[in-house]
């Protein structure tokens, strides 16, 4: 790594340039503004005339630079340009929040502009791998922490640690956020924010329901306590045969699909599933980890087939079976929250813009965020689907696009009003704890995120074996699979996957 002013290695010029440029990017000098004359330069780096005008020809060529008649060397006027890959705009209120940012990033770092390639979420891996594949990869993308180890392991990404400077990784979480974004022990992409999955309740439905107080944390039984007096409103049952809701069909082989609740017959919980989506076992992931089951341990082993898994499998399969509980995409499921027509539902931070969107009203008008349920005299728990962002390998403004990186990360101004609009905890650890984020729905999240960690992902693997997860959550849940067999049967294709 090379710091401001200290040469580390040759060649020298190249050096000198990689400083200058990492000056100009951080606007000193701004857009117009001379540099200092080449002996000034060169007395500073203790080099030669000749070693300074090799490195600013080089910026000059980069279009960085521009030489002037009789004035000197000074910085461009012209914005450099760095693309950027979000599914932030796919909602209106989501775009007016993007756009609110960016505008308050070019007014600080005015040396930039970002152009924004518009996706959706489901979209997004696709689209990044279709831009990567045909030499047209976006500067910066915004993904998931857990897709990190999938395209670094293909070299689509750049490693993080030579761009990033030390104070922005220093005011990191460890466990709950630089360990989502490693890849063979080198950082590849930077937690934009952090996203710890709670449960989400229903002011409406649960007043409707009887319910006085709601504990945080609640224990399990409490839970399905409370989800049984909802699924008594309108003189409803609990779940049908197969897991899908009341009135939902079940082709063979296929996913259930509940039938949409009504306001007079609200659903107690929405289970997130999409057949083949890996974050439909990443949905129940917290209730495994109530059992203290997990997919792989701290020191890397399968534990798909534990005996706290198969806990955790046996109590879903018994609540699923036995309560009223919608079972849809995640994105229905908000919907019919948010219509007063679901109970709760587990969800991130992001919640609460995506909520108030919906709702048009303050998310604490009509939703409270709990701290997910646990068994009794035990510690909740959680994982972390962290939004983050990475470098594209292709980039051919690989500082700009750091800047753009750090600022987005790493900048106080910034990531406080963008925590503030959209629900999602800072990634800088001193941020937490902003007055700006003071209320029950930062305060929730942020307790969470003491008892959260990052989902070991860092295998290149990962994805192909959520496939699998996701095929013993169908059989499991909705086909009375044997919970033993299954998740034995799957653990020996999982290490299969992951180890051979």
């Amino acid at each position: 790594m090379v710091e401001d002013g200290k040469l580390a290695y040759n060649p020298l010029y190249l050096q000198v340039k990689d400083v200058l440029a990492r000056r100009i990017v951080d606007g000193r000098p701004g857009p117009g503004e001379l540099l200092p004359s080449e002996s000034r330069l060169a007395s500073e780096f203790g080099t030669s005339i000749s070693t300074i005008r090799q490195a600013l020809s080089l910026l000059v060529a980069d279009g960085i630079l521009v030489k002037k008649q009789g004035k000197g060397t000074m910085v461009s006027d012209r914005k450099v340009r760095v693309t950027f890959l979000s599914w932030m705009g796919e909602t209106r209120l989501g775009e007016e929040i993007l756009a609110g940012l960016l505008r308050r990033f070019e007014e600080k770092y005015p040396a930039i502009a970002v152009d924004v390639i518009p996706t959706t979420y489901p979209e997004t891996r696709t689209t990044l791998t279709r831009l990567i594949s045909s030499g047209r990869a976006p500067d910066v993308a915004q993904i998931v922490s857990h897709w990190t180890s999938y395209f670094a392991s293909s070299g689509a990404f750049l490693p993080l640690g030579g761009l990033l400077s030390q104070a922005n990784l220093g005011f990191r979480l460890p466990g709950q956020d630089l360990f989502g974004g490693t890849y063979l022990n080198q950082l590849y992409s930077a937690a934009w924010g952090l996203c710890p999955i709670s449960l989400v309740a229903n002011r409406t439905v649960v007043k409707a329901a009887g319910i006085r107080r709601l504990d945080s944390p609640m224990t399990l039984d409490a839970f399905r306590e409370c989800c049984e007096k909802i699924g008594k409103l309108g003189g409803g049952g609990g779940a049908a045969p197969g897991g899908a809701a009341p009135g939902g069909a079940q082709a063979a082989g296929a996913a259930p699909v509940g039938a949409a609740p009504s306001a007079e017959a609200p659903a107690a919980f929405g289970l997130w599933y999409t057949p083949g989506v890996e974050n439909d076992y990443l949905s129940i992931y917290t209730f495994l980890q109530a059992f203290n089951g997990e997919f792989v341990d701290e020191g890397g082993n399968l534990r798909f087939d534990s005996p706290e898994n198969v806990a955790g499998f046996t109590w879903l399969r018994d609540f699923v079976s036995r309560t009223r509980v919608f079972v849809s995409d995640i994105f229905t499921i908000r919907r019919q929250f948010a219509a007063n027509r679901i109970g709760f539902i587990s969800d991130g931070p992001w919640v609460k813009y995506l909520l108030e969107e919906a709702t048009g009203e303050p998310f604490e008008k009509n939703f409270q965020v709990l701290l997910n349920p646990v068994q009794a005299n035990a510690m909740t728990r959680s994982w972390t689907y962290n939004h983050a962002v990475a470098i594209c390998s292709q980039s051919r403004n690989t500082l700009h696009a750091a800047r753009f990186v750090e600022a987005l990360t790493g900048d106080p101004e910034l990531s406080l009003w963008y925590s503030s609009r959209t629900g999602i905890l800072a990634p800088n650890k001193d941020l937490l704890g902003a007055v700006e984020l003071k209320d029950e729905h930062f305060d929730t999240y942020r307790e969470q995120l003491r008892h959260a960690r990052a989902i070991d992902a860092r295998n290149p693997m990962f994805e192909r074996a959520m496939v699998l997860c996701v095929d013993a959550v169908r059989k499991i849940l909705f086909e009375n699979a044997d919970i033993g067999s299954e998740l034995a049967e799957k653990q020996y294709y999982l290490k299969m996957l992951y180890y051979d």
